[in-house]
């Protein structure tokens, strides 16, 4: 059909291939956004949310395997990846804990009968009001 540009499905993996790899090798929080005009800027093919190659590279990057969650809008594909295709993420134990939502003082403070500091008890609000 006249009007219509399909990608061949090597094209679509390289496209595929170079989202997955800057997603997983540099992403901090296994999150990493790839704009349209960088997919065409490196590879001069236009993606845009509503075209049939964008539809083809979403089918391709649903199925890979590193990529968690993935959605397309209007100006790019922001994606997610697997913590154990994140390396960088592995190597920060503190951006590992924001990844798994684990806040140490929060969800392990009644593990150790701690009072948090800006707590105070009744005793010492009756003591302040008395003042």
């Amino acid at each position: 059909m006249k009007g219509l540009n399909y990608m061949d499905k090597s094209k679509i993996r390289q496209l595929a291939d170079y989202a997955v790899r800057q997603c997983c090798e540099n992403s901090e929080n296994c999150y990493w956004p790839i704009s349209y005009d960088e997919l065409y800027h490196h590879f001069g093919v236009e993606i845009t949310d509503s075209n049939e190659s964008a539809k083809l590279l979403e089918k391709e990057l649903r199925q890979r395997e590193e990529i968690n969650e993935l959605i397309m809008t209007e100006d790019c594909i922001e994606m997610t990846c697997h913590l154990r295709y994140c390396p960088q993420c592995q190597s920060d134990p503190a951006s590992l804990f924001s990844v798994l939502g684990c806040n140490l003082y929060d969800d392990h403070e009644a593990e150790h009968n701690h009072e948090p500091a800006n707590e105070s008890s009744d005793e010492d609000e009756t003591q302040a009001l008395s003042m």
